[in-house]
């Protein structure tokens, strides 16, 4: 994996000075830094985008924290607008942006991904960097890439984690992020999300299904650390099923084992491109 200042040598002045107006805070296994690695990322797979200054851009799945929006808004410059749409995990993002000097380029709304209120094609690109997994299932995703489509004048952005390790650290990830979805399913919170990461095909049959005329794929390795996929053990204690709840747990102990071993870091990720 790279060094942070390595990472944030490859972003750029603007970017650095960007990111040193947010406040660092970690909590829990979370790094104090882990919300500027995480935009780091988003910055690094955003210009994959060929996001143009003054662009009209539409991203899915904003997130609590406002990791990709922040890249967003820096790429379209002064004269962009970045309409951020959340079903309603806002967290602390209003909080995020304020630091970041850049909320007035930012326009939030709070809407179901595949009933965007939106009548025509309006939107230089519209993306959905790292959301997928936040759906709820397959159709939801395909709903949600079709209205990305309907509302881009051209092209739709998707970028995801892979579910293919090239490495420990990668395992690792995937090990404990691969908890999430079962521990949330045997509490009865489907709606919870964090899908398993889908593999390239996969995303491709879904833009396909959409309706897109063409699409491209592409791998990109981040070399960087991945904070998030760790949880507390507290939520798997809840589940009801002994036998469930022992089993996630078994799981958990391994997946804790391995990252303190050997680091957490991200998968490669899968980055598309779609075509009307």
């Amino acid at each position: 994996m790279i060094s942070y200042d390595e990472a944030l040598r490859r972003s750029g002045p603007r970017f650095k000075a960007l990111l040193e107006k947010i406040p660092k805070k970690g909590f829990e296994r979370l790094p104090p830094d882990w919300l500027h690695w995480q935009i780091l990322e988003r910055l690094t797979i955003l210009k994959y985008a060929d996001i143009v200054e003054g662009s009209n851009v539409l991203e899915v799945g904003s997130g609590p924290h406002a990791i990709a929006t922040i890249a967003l808004a820096e790429l379209v410059g002064e004269r962009g607008r970045v309409v951020a749409v959340e079903r309603g995990r806002w967290g602390d993002s209003w909080e995020v942006l304020k630091h970041s000097g850049l909320s007035p380029r930012v326009i939030p709304l709070q809407e179901d991904a595949s009933k965007l209120p939106f009548p025509f094609s309006c939107f230089d690109l519209a993306v959905c960097v790292h959301g997928i997994r936040s759906f709820d299932g397959r159709q939801s995703i395909v709903g949600a890439v079709k209205e990305m489509l309907r509302v881009s004048k051209e092209r739709v952005f998707l970028a995801e984690s892979s579910p293919f390790a090239k490495n420990k650290a990668q395992e690792a990830h995937l090990a404990m992020y691969n908890l999430r979805r079962p521990t949330f399913l045997a509490l009865g919170r489907a709606d919870w999300g964090d899908l398993r990461y889908l593999p390239p095909q996969e995303l491709r049959n879904i833009a396909i299904e959409a309706g897109a005329s063409r699409v491209e794929l592409r791998e990109v390795d981040v070399g960087m650390p991945h904070h998030l996929a760790c949880f507390p053990s507290d939520l798997i204690l809840k589940v009801e099923d002994s036998e469930i709840r022992e089993n996630l747990m078994e799981r958990w102990r391994k997946a804790l084992a391995m990252l303190e071993r050997y680091g957490e870091e991200h998968p490669p990720v899968i980055v598309l491109d779609a075509w009307k």
